[in-house]
């Protein structure tokens, strides 16, 4: 009950709201009051006693404003529909605004005697329609404000689940595509323990050495690229101990960008997929050439190797390449892109990743 009613409220739940509060009340009719003041001034209808008034008028909108505050608090009609609150609001303020004419009307009359009697049928019908007007106008902005609080903690609250929803993905399809990896690599190693065991324990120590790096970048949002190299040679080698001379590797590395961020896993799934599915099914094997560089809007990390790309056809579990398509847009969004093309008789992939903020260069 009292986390609703603090949502109803919005300003009255704690000490800074509550000054915040104070502080727009006391503004909004000090400033109303002296905008009043001045028109009386510039007609030259201002008196001493009006200035009074004007005072006596500031003092019962404070308490007259608070009071259908309180109403609407205690009803819980910021937590309605418009429709449904917004007449009973209107309704509240017209009985407000009488108790606020009759208050300052007997407060004008005993406070101030010689400045004439107030308490008259014409002046009180006055006060009561301009306290009416005044009362409706501060409830629909009390409305309006409770409003635009409401959408913006909704959009909080749903900017912190998306991202929460996000994180969870990312880590879903890490742990995917780290298992799948690892998958294919063992089943190279078990190709070499029988014909040669020397070789085997060598190509254990180099999956020990990659899976270490990939649970070292779990939770890291992007690693240097030259780290990501890193990974991607010991991948090769261990690669080439299974495909030995059907195995041709070049990389074509701009210097000076082994220190730009990349999704980490990124540009070896890429790489594992050219051997898997271009290299592997190649009786005479081919070349897979790595490649980074700048462009205009980031960085563009490719991989050509040989064979065929065939749109829509899958090989395997289909992990690989969907997984680095989600994942470049839950990190990047649009401004990240993937392509896959036949070209001079090769297949190129190629990943545009944008430059962030604090990672452009200058």
């Amino acid at each position: 009950m009292v986390r609703l009613r603090r949502l109803q409220g919005g300003t009255g739940g704690d000490l800074p709201h509550l000054a915040l509060y104070w502080t727009v009340q006391v503004t909004a009719w000090t400033l109303l009051v002296f905008i009043l003041g001045l028109s009386l001034w510039l007609s030259n209808g201002y008196t001493p006693g009006r200035g009074y008034g004007l005072l006596l008028g500031l003092f019962i909108g404070l308490v007259a404003s608070h009071a259908l505050r309180a109403v609407i608090r205690a009803r819980g009609w910021g937590a309605v529909p418009m429709a449904h609150a917004l007449p009973r609001m209107v309704l509240v303020a017209l009985l407000i605004s009488v108790a606020a004419a009759l208050l300052q009307a007997v407060l004008h009359d005993l406070i101030f005697p010689a400045l004439g009697d107030f308490l008259t049928g014409r002046a009180l019908i006055e006060s009561v329609i301009n306290w009416g007007i005044l009362l409706t106008v501060w409830g629909v902005c009390w409305f309006a404000y409770q409003w635009f609080m409401r959408v913006r903690r909704e959009e909080v609250r749903n900017l912190r689940l998306e991202a929460a929803n996000r994180d969870g993905q990312l880590a879903t399809l890490r742990a995917q595509l780290n298992p799948h990896f690892m998958f294919n690599a063992l089943n190279g190693i078990r190709a070499l323990i029988d014909e040669d065991p020397a070789r085997a324990k060598q190509a254990i120590t180099q999956l020990s050495s990659i899976l270490r790096n990939a649970m070292s970048t779990m939770k890291r949002g992007t690693v240097p690229l030259g780290e990501e190299l890193d990974v991607v040679k010991d991948y090769l080698a261990l690669e080439r101990m299974r495909f030995e001379e059907r195995l041709n590797v070049d990389f074509e590395v701009e210097e000076g960008i082994e220190r730009e961020p990349v999704p980490p896993m990124l540009l070896q799934t890429l790489v594992e997929n050219a051997v898997r599915h271009g290299i592997a099914r190649l009786t005479r094997g081919g070349e897979v050439v790595i490649g980074a560089r700048r462009a205009g809007t980031g960085l563009v990390l490719s991989v050509r190797n040989t064979g065929t790309y065939v749109h829509g056809q899958v090989h395997g579990t289909g992990i690989g390449l969907s997984g680095t398509r989600k994942r470049l847009e839950m990190i990047y969004g649009p401004a990240a892109a993937i392509t896959i093309e036949n070209r001079d008789g090769m297949v190129h992939t190629e990943v545009n990743i944008p430059w962030t903020r604090h990672e452009e260069p200058g």
